[in-house]
């Protein structure tokens, strides 16, 4: 190995830094007992390594350490290389505990999205049944209207009827001249959520069309259309919706009697 070689290989610096072998540290020895150029190189490689030293105040090591190997810097790169890779595997799991946590948040999102959207669903079904039982109740009291007005010059056989029943007081008022009865139903209990107040004047209740009182029109009076032949007034509490007429297995919640002349 000719003296450029040897420059160009590193071991010169390594032999200042004793990184070498016993064998590559007496070959290269050998060069420099052979090329005197080479003894300078080395001289001032050693002035540069001490000036690099004191600039950055380093300073020898403390009494009693051993020099360290080249072996010794072999393991110093495994120790790196495993605490780069214990490193790297704690980085795997926090993106894997991360990704998990974005795909909750994901699920979550989307939950909460269609539960807005079934709420929604529901205040637009209620605002539609709102509005249904306001057009309701606007006919119903147009109805009732038209038939106290039928019924205004005959006031005198107006007859009232407090009929005590298991959810409160039922008051009816007789118009009998008309067949006509002015049911109040203001001092009796709403009935559940999603039902009402199905009021029949008749026994063949299925020849006739009920007044439907639902829990939010309890405060006016319903005028029901009395059957000619026949004096019940019935009440049932069904469903709201309800189009089929009661049959044998429904049983009123009032059933009351009315005077006729």
């Amino acid at each position: 190995m000719n003296r450029e070689e040897l420059k160009q290989s590193g071991l010169l610096d390594q032999y200042v830094l004793g990184l070498l072998g016993p064998e590559q540290m007496a070959e290269v020895e050998q060069l420099m007992r052979e090329d005197p150029f080479l003894e300078q190189e080395v001289e001032r490689l050693r002035n540069d390594l001490h000036a690099y030293a004191d600039s950055r105040n380093i300073g020898p090591p403390p009494p009693g350490r051993a020099a360290r190997t080249a072996e010794d810097f072999q393991d110093l790169d495994h120790e790196m290389i495993t605490a780069m890779m214990e490193h790297n595997h704690t980085l795997n799991i926090w993106r894997y505990v991360l990704s998990a946590i974005i795909l909750l948040l994901i699920c979550l999102s989307g939950y909460l999205f269609r539960l807005k959207e079934n709420v929604r669903g529901e205040l637009i079904t209620e605002r539609a049944l709102h509005a249904q039982d306001d057009a309701s109740h606007r006919l119903d009291m147009e109805r009732s209207r038209a038939a106290i007005e039928a019924a205004a010059a005959n006031w005198n056989n107006l007859q009232s009827i407090d009929q005590p029943v298991d959810t409160g007081t039922l008051h009816v008022h007789l118009l009998d001249n008309v067949g006509i009865a002015l049911v109040d139903l203001s001092d009796i209990s709403p009935p559940p959520t999603g039902h009402a107040y199905y009021i029949f004047g008749g026994i063949d209740a299925e020849e006739q069309a009920p007044e439907v009182v639902t829990a939010r029109q309890l405060g006016g009076l319903y005028a029901v259309k009395l059957a000619e032949d026949h004096n019940q007034l019935r009440i049932y509490q069904w469903p709201q919706g309800r189009e089929e007429p009661p049959g044998r297995d429904d049983r009123p919640v009032v059933s009351m009697p009315l005077p006729r002349d």
